[in-house]
């Protein structure tokens, strides 16, 4: 497997504590004029005054960046995949048509066809049968068509719901009523897809359905667009409500577009506790190949 390498990342206040012998340390500051591989004065007391983050960066093939975002109950985990860098796609189902279910069996499966699971996220709400409630698309063929309902319960219908869309060249987030205005069209160069709800960010914007401080708290997962080729996969660390959420993407990550993706059983590999929960339907992964 592709070593990893981990910086750490410090926001804040300078002076900060560092291990100028390290040379795997990165400290960024926004308010002070140092290039990231600078290293700055230390004070060890002012290590307290960092919001730090550790941000783990793949060598090799791909360059997949893995950081925490944040602290205490606001940490966010997220996996940043650059199109053109980082082999992206949607998974569900086996040749034989098993369900993956788990991280560890989509890995074993990988490692059949050469490949390294390098980061993934459960990718959107389904049903017991552990088939998506809404569009599902992989290797360009919709294997679930369009979910258009809007009166019933449940995440996924709260307005506006949507669908992450991957081409070949581009990714992005569009309502459930923009695909359905023109499905044939939307579609015609998508590769891979998934339907949830609710959108969290729409161009930055927080869904207006979301309530500051409320207490509808669960550990959640989404997916976000920053640019037409930057994706993130993130999840919380403790239970968030949806607004905070949103905040947290479109502050600390940058995030332009962000779709939910499920809540509760929320997982995003590698970081702890990936294998434990039900199995969940699709996934959203990104794949390096294997080094012999």
């Amino acid at each position: 497997m592709t070593p990893l390498l981990c910086k750490h990342v410090c926001i804040g206040t300078p002076p900060w504590h560092i291990d100028q012998t390290d040379p795997e340390q990165i400290f960024l500051s926004e308010l002070a004029p140092y290039p990231l591989t600078d290293f700055m004065p230390i004070q060890p007391l002012r290590l307290l005054m960092c919001v730090c983050c550790t941000l783990l960066v793949w060598r090799g093939a791909a360059a997949a960046e893995l950081a925490t975002y944040g602290t205490d109950g606001l940490a966010i985990d997220a996996c940043h995949l650059k199109l053109g860098r980082d082999h992206v796609r949607t998974f569900w189902r086996d040749p034989n048509g098993l369900v993956f279910g788990s991280f560890d069996r989509l890995s074993a499966w990988l490692a059949t066809r050469g490949e390294t699971l390098v980061c993934a996220t459960n990718a959107g709400i389904y049903g017991e049968d552990l088939r998506p409630i809404g569009l599902y698309v992989e290797a360009g063929q919709v294997r679930r068509k369009l979910n258009v309902r809007k009166q019933a319960y449940g995440n996924f219908y709260l307005q506006p719901n949507g669908a992450f869309l991957l081409s070949d060249n581009e990714a992005k987030i569009l309502t459930t009523d923009e695909i359905s205005a023109d499905t044939e069209k939307q579609l015609s160069t998508i590769r891979y897809a998934t339907q949830s709800g609710p959108i969290l960010l729409r161009d930055t914007q927080i869904n207006p359905l979301f309530t500051p401080g409320s207490e509808n708290r669960v550990v959640r997962n989404a997916v976000c667009v920053i640019t037409s080729t930057e994706i993130v996969l993130a999840r919380s660390r403790a239970p968030i409500n949806f607004h905070d959420f949103a905040q947290q993407l479109r502050g600390r990550i940058g995030c332009r577009d962000a779709l939910y993706l499920d809540g509760s059983i929320s997982q995003l590999y590698p970081f702890g506790n990936n294998n434990f929960g039900p199995n969940f339907a699709p996934m959203i992964g990104a794949t390096m190949p294997a080094r012999p």
